[in-house]
């Protein structure tokens, strides 16, 4: 009976594992400083089928609030108005740039806004996450089909 490595297969749950746990999501957390008088514009760049979620939140001197819309890579806008914090997601039917914007043109005080937001991706409508655990798993049936094949009749 012949003595199969196996290094190619440690190898490739490696890979595997490392291209699930770094690219499937990500949420990047920012503090923006918004002047009296100023607009500030965010840009999050997203994929067909992308679900974003986003959470603003407005700290200062009273009246803490910003005027904050967004235009949708499909070029509409959404306007939530003037607000002290916000909570949202969406998905979007065509790639493009989100644009956030935080207008505090009317306000005499500077406001600090925190700003998180997360992007997941989808594949086919299934989360990339999941897509990849797929595929990958199915990749590591056929090789562990070929191992016992060439096992037995090697």
């Amino acid at each position: 009976m012949m003595k199969l490595s196996k290094k190619p297969l440690y190898l490739l749950i490696i890979i595997s594992l490392i291209v699930i746990l770094t690219s499937t999501v990500y949420a990047i957390p920012e503090s923006i400083n918004v002047e009296p008088r100023k607009e500030i514009t965010r840009t999050i760049d997203l994929a067909t089928g992308d679900r974003t979620s986003i959470t603003v939140k407005v700290l200062g001197p009273a009246p803490s609030t910003i005027h904050f819309y967004m235009v949708l890579p499909n070029g509409t806008t959404d306007d939530r108005g003037e607000l002290s914090q916000c909570e949202l997601s969406f998905s979007t039917d065509v790639k493009g740039e989100c644009q956030l914007h935080f207008d505090n043109v009317n306000s005499s005080n500077a406001q600090l806004v925190t700003l998180n937001y997360e992007v997941e991706h989808f594949i086919f409508g299934i989360p990339q996450m999941m897509f990849l655990l797929i595929a990958i798993t199915v990749l590591l049936l056929f090789v562990a089909a070929g191992y016992i094949a060439m096992g037995k009749y090697g």
